[in-house]
């Protein structure tokens, strides 16, 4: 029994915490160099109980596990059975090293807090050591999947172009048909005229036709057709007699 006289600043739980670590420096508790060692201490008259860990040990062996070990003792102790409640003591202290469960009420949620905090390396060195191998897997993949896509869109594209490409040819060629002055298309875009008639065309005085957007700057520099070169200031078509002087 601890006689009051010698607690350390007169508290009971202070002194048996610097007994506690000064029996387990002498007697050496747990591997040289490695701080991984426990003590159970256990003053029946005090009617008291302790455990004390190391540095690395109580990473694992918390002080709400400790406590846990300890609160699970005292049915034993209250009925004499000192033995046993050593035994029970030192069989959970070794279940909670290994990662095992201990009866207790919040040992289910410490059991998976401790779980996942003891899973953080191992998930840091598996991301550091396979994130690249996953990067090469992924780029592979993508590779596998969008290289033929990409082939696939090429040749339609290229496919498509040469049929535009034949298409304009025959469109041309059926054009050059066709009376100088029977056009569906412009001869400077080569596009088609939208509308029938002569809605949004110009007729110049030698019965060529061309989009307002075409010709205009034409006219405005020139006084000829860009095609026959005929005077466009001639007599002109009855459809362009509302159209600006400087067009006709």
């Amino acid at each position: 029994r601890m006689h009051p006289d010698d607690w350390v600043s007169g508290d009971m739980k202070e002194t048996t915490k610097v007994f506690a670590q000064e029996l387990g420096d002498r007697w050496g508790i747990g591997d040289p160099g490695c701080s991984n060692g426990v003590l159970l201490f256990l003053s029946i008259q005090d009617r008291f109980a302790y455990i004390k860990t190391a540095v690395v040990s109580q990473t694992v062996m918390t002080d709400s596990l400790s406590e846990m070990v300890i609160d699970n003792l005292k049915p034993l102790l209250k009925g004499g059975q000192y033995d046993d409640a050593l035994l029970q003591a030192v069989l959970q202290i070794n279940d909670v090293l290994k990662g095992k469960s201990i009866p207790g009420l919040k040992t289910t949620w410490f059991s998976m807090f401790r779980g996942l905090i003891r899973l953080i390396p191992f998930v840091v060195a598996i991301g550091v050591y396979l994130l690249p191998i996953l990067a090469m897997i992924v780029v592979f993949v993508l590779r596998g999947v969008l290289t033929p896509v990409a082939w696939l869109l090429d040749y339609v594209t290229n496919l498509w172009g040469r049929r535009r490409a034949e298409l304009d040819l025959q469109w041309v060629q059926t054009e050059l048909e066709r009376s100088e002055f029977d056009q569906t298309m412009c001869p400077i875009c080569l596009e088609q005229f939208a509308t029938s008639g002569h809605a949004g065309c110009t007729v110049l005085g030698c019965r060529h036709k061309f989009h307002h957007a075409c010709i205009d700057p034409w006219v405005n520099q020139h006084t000829n057709c860009p095609l026959c070169r005929a005077d466009v200031e001639g007599p002109i078509a009855p459809e362009d007699e509302a159209r600006p002087q400087k067009y006709q």
